[in-house]
């Protein structure tokens, strides 16, 4: 990912950490998953060129003992793929990536990323912490676009952009 990309989505994830974590504190519950949660983000473009989406199912801490993990399921897809309906967005030569962003106690933990191109690909991951901690309790989410080798030049304007980042957070109650 570009420096300056990066370094937004991190200072805009730190923030929405921040205001997750006035929401009220996560505590630990049981040995077992909870129930899987629902994610999606986009690219933010007109198109929503990139578009990731799946389930996410957190592991309290307790299971195993200072480990809470989150396991990731999804698709990430760039347009056109070859189910695309029609011309309505034609190939601009970017490719979509997707990153996962695991954050314990508002400090970060893991991080993975799938990427596509003019196509739609599975991934399954699991996030934890190297070390016991208190595990995995937010989840930011964000799916940015990049130059492909083969991009058109001139390159599109902006050559290189990501959407919102989505924040999906465990309160154990």
């Amino acid at each position: 990912m570009p420096r300056p990309i990066r370094r937004s989505a991190v200072l805009l994830a730190a923030a929405l950490l921040t205001l997750t974590a006035l929401a009220g504190p996560a505590r630990a519950g049981t040995d077992t998953a909870l129930a899987p949660q629902a994610f999606a983000a986009d690219s933010g473009d007109g198109c929503r060129y990139g578009l990731a989406e799946g389930t996410l199912e957190f592991l309290p801490i307790s299971a195993p003992p200072g480990l809470g993990s989150v396991t990731v399921t999804g698709t990430i897809a760039d347009r056109p793929y070859e189910r695309d309906p029609g011309p309505l967005c034609p190939d601009d030569g970017l490719f979509s990536f997707v990153t996962f962003y695991a954050y314990g106690n508002g400090r970060p933990i893991a991080q993975d990323t799938s990427r596509v191109d003019n196509d739609i690909t599975k991934y399954s991951f699991r996030l934890a912490p190297q070390e016991p901690s208190g595990g995995v309790d937010t989840l930011v989410v964000q799916v940015c676009r990049a130059a492909t080798a083969n991009a058109p030049t001139p390159l599109p304007a902006p050559a290189g952009y990501c959407g919102t980042p989505q924040v999906y957070s465990l309160h154990w109650g």
